[in-house]
């Protein structure tokens, strides 16, 4: 069963990512791996916010899970949108869904999940209260 295409409608969060030549592939087109560096510019969108990045408590955002699924194919030259929004926020994680759009639609979508990273043990550290409810303050924005 083929996975569901994301709608831009969505999504509350966008940047904006500009294709180049050396982003494509022997294929011609550009290549999963640069799609992945798009995801994670999004990601980064939200939680470099200046509302955000403050009750992080200097921790880092670490990556502990990612699935991409490649919906069709995205060719130079052009730009891309990737749009991102909060799914959920767990105790110690937090589910972000994304998806690529150009012209044509969604291109390839993804969610991660991700924790904060204590950078003294590098161990996923609780989401405190404030954090959270501004993520879910930010997820509710459009």
């Amino acid at each position: 069963m083929p996975p569901r295409i994301p709608q831009r409608e969505e999504f509350n969060h966008w940047c904006i990512e500009k294709l180049r030549n050396a982003d494509t592939d022997q294929f011609h087109h550009v290549n999963n791996a640069v799609l992945a560096t798009f995801f994670e510019a999004g990601r980064m969108e939200l939680f470099s916010a200046d509302s955000v990045k403050p009750l992080m408590g200097g921790a880092n955002l670490a990556v502990v899970r990612l699935l991409m699924n490649f919906h069709r194919e995205v060719f130079y030259p052009g730009q891309v949108s990737v749009g991102t929004r909060l799914a959920q926020v767990g105790e110690k994680s937090f589910r972000i869904e994304q998806g690529i759009f150009d012209r044509e639609g969604c291109a390839a979508s993804a969610e991660a999940v991700c924790v904060l990273l204590d950078i003294a043990s590098s161990r996923a550290m609780p989401v405190c209260d404030a954090l959270r409810e501004q993520l879910l303050c930010e997820s509710e924005r459009k």
